[in-house]
């Protein structure tokens, strides 16, 4: 648990005084008075935790005496009043806020109530001052409140001053907290139009103008025309003829029809052998092997001077490590 900070006997009786004085400046007034220190009101809550904390010393040390009551009643004193001075800074406040921006038709903006000088408040006042701020406009833009000042006309001048959207207000470039005038950017009204894109027709006779306005497109898209007719063409299936519904019956010759299996299965036959021979290599053998050398039929042994054909992986090695030699009939 972090350290609780508290004050010193003079810095505590200093900080009472302040709260007190500033009570009696604020009574009667409209307008927030200016506070002794901007950070007035963590130095009221300091105060109290200083008084609490002494409550319990003099309670653990001396137990219950006047000395504790007047602890006591110091500290019921100083809430009050911290109260009282906080009620009434929140109304000047709040009526401030309001009397500038509920100014009645007619009325000089903000006559006879200047801006408030922040740098003489508590941080925790002005943000509450722009909250209350930003509530008041809010208010007036659900009531109409400049047609109700101004009459009928000024709504069609609103209606006509209505910014294009991601429109970025001045208060948007000034530093300070509350942008230029301390309460906030004003409301304004956006424009509401977005449509969606219309969808693209193509139209044929245009593009048949620019085909004879550019030759060059022309003979492009009579290229693709040409590569997708082929392409379709390629792609149909030999079955699709069989398959397609026909007015004449066809008739087939089984006679034809058994000869072509023949030929086909004479074909297959005689394929795999042409492979094995294209598969294998004729080698001599120029050293002997003592260890039986595994090809894809099996181990064989290989003496000097054999002569034999051999799967083209084993060939090749045997030859590449100088033990056989390519033997072409």
């Amino acid at each position: 648990m972090a350290e609780r900070k508290l004050l010193t006997p003079s810095q505590a009786k200093e900080v009472e005084e302040h709260l007190f004085s500033t009570l009696r400046q604020q009574a009667g007034r409209s307008v927030p008075m200016p506070l002794p220190r901007t950070d007035f009101w963590d130095n009221v809550g300091l105060l109290l935790d200083t008084i609490e904390m002494e409550i319990h010393d003099v309670y653990r040390s001396v137990g219950p005496s006047l000395k504790l009551q007047t602890l006591q009643k110091r500290q019921a004193n100083i809430r009050r009043t911290a109260s009282e001075l906080a009620r009434k800074r929140i109304v000047a406040m709040v009526q401030h806020s309001a009397s500038i921006a509920l100014r009645a038709e007619g009325g000089i903006q903000g006559q006879d109530l200047p801006n408030l000088d922040w740098s003489r408040h508590d941080p925790s006042e002005r943000e509450f001052y722009a909250n209350a701020s930003e509530q008041l406009n809010k208010f007036k833009h659900s009531v109409n409140w400049n047609g109700m000042q101004m009459g009928l006309a000024i709504e069609e001048i609103t209606e006509s001053l209505t910014a294009a959207s991601g429109t970025t207000q001045l208060d948007s470039y000034a530093k300070q907290e509350g942008g230029l005038t301390g309460s906030g950017p004003p409301l304004i009204a956006l424009e509401d139009n977005d449509e969606p894109l219309p969808e693209m027709e193509i139209d044929e006779e245009d593009i048949l103008a620019k085909t004879d306005e550019f030759p060059e497109l022309g003979a492009s898209l009579t290229n693709v025309e040409r590569t997708a007719k082929d392409t379709q063409h390629v792609e149909s299936h030999a079955a699709t003829m069989e398959l397609a519904p026909s007015k004449k019956k066809v008739e087939m010759d089984f006679d034809a029809w058994a000869e072509a299996e023949i030929a086909n299965d004479a074909n297959e036959k005689d394929a795999p052998d042409m492979e094995v021979e294209d598969d294998l290599l004729r080698i001599r053998i120029l050293k002997t092997i003592e260890e039986p050398v595994v090809t894809s039929d099996g181990e064989i042994e290989l003496s000097a001077g054999d002569v034999l054909f051999l799967d083209r992986m084993t060939a090749d090695y045997l030859v590449e490590a100088g033990f056989a030699e390519v033997a072409n009939l």
